[in-house]
């Protein structure tokens, strides 16, 4: 069932018929299946429920962006490999089960509404950021843009409409809430500032950009939406900015009319 679960849609909607895509898509269904596994036939239940949201979330990263966005479809769009520091974060709640599991036995679960509250968090974050992916379509990429596209449009409906980034509110909550789900309080008080820390500078890079290709369009956005994580405000625009975005624009529109 696992690997019917990512590699079948593969195969199915886009005919992948690169073997590293597959090779990905088949390793996503191994571990989707090691958690259905785990879930059923074990007393591991929060384990296994984890990895089978794991699964979840990397292969609907590549298959909304085989839908929404097929031009920049890769092999970097599963987001297997994100960087060296998400690797170690997955290394790190794993490792911290297994320790607090092995000395303290079931008792690391004598609130099940603890991991209840976590699987929540977790499964709402990855709708939330899946629904910003398609609300967003192709103007949606998992890389800052640093130049604006001819048909790149400023999305402010759907969820967009309570959240100004909700691909990254829902992955900071989905993030933390895996480590709530495997009752990790060591790694769930490190993810939260771990990835408050990197879509804070990730937003306010971003947000410098926006603002350079939407102007005062965005700016009003920006003004009437909030972003939904805790003491993130973004970018912060100065008097300084604004000349220096509207002088670069104006230079922008003299070289087109030449």
């Amino acid at each position: 069932v696992g690997l019917l679960f990512s590699v079948s849609p593969l195969f199915a909607i886009f005919g992948a018929r690169h073997e590293d895509i597959i090779y990905r898509a088949y390793f996503i269904g191994f571990v989707c299946t090691l958690g259905l596994i785990v879930t059923w036939y074990s007393s591991h239940t929060q384990l296994g429920l984890y990895l089978i949201g794991l699964a979840a979330f990397h292969i609907s990263e590549y298959l909304l962006t085989a839908l929404y966005k097929p031009t920049k479809l890769s092999n970097d769009s599963f987001l297997l490999n994100h960087s060296t520091a998400y690797h170690c974060a997955l290394g790190a709640g794993l490792f911290e089960y297994l320790v607090e599991y092995v000395n303290l036995g079931s008792d690391k679960f004598s609130w099940p509404w603890i991991s209840l509250l976590g699987g929540c968090m977790m499964f709402s974050g990855d709708v939330f950021r899946k629904l910003a992916m398609i609300t967003a379509a192709e103007n949606f990429d998992h890389i800052v843009q640093t130049s604006k596209a001819e048909n790149h449009q400023l999305v402010t409906h759907g969820v967009y409409s309570v959240s100004r980034h909700p691909s990254y509110a829902g992955w900071f909550y989905w993030s933390i809430g895996t480590q709530i789900l495997l009752c990790n309080p060591v790694c769930t008080a490190g993810y939260a500032f771990a990835s408050w820390k990197f879509f804070s500078e990730r937003i306010e890079e971003e947000e410098c950009y926006l603002i350079r290709f939407f102007g005062a369009e965005y700016l009003k956005y920006k003004q009437a939406v909030g972003i939904g994580i805790p003491f993130i405000s973004g970018f912060q625009v100065s008097p300084e900015f604004l000349q220096f975005v509207s002088s670069t624009k104006e230079a922008g529109e003299a070289n087109k009319d030449r």
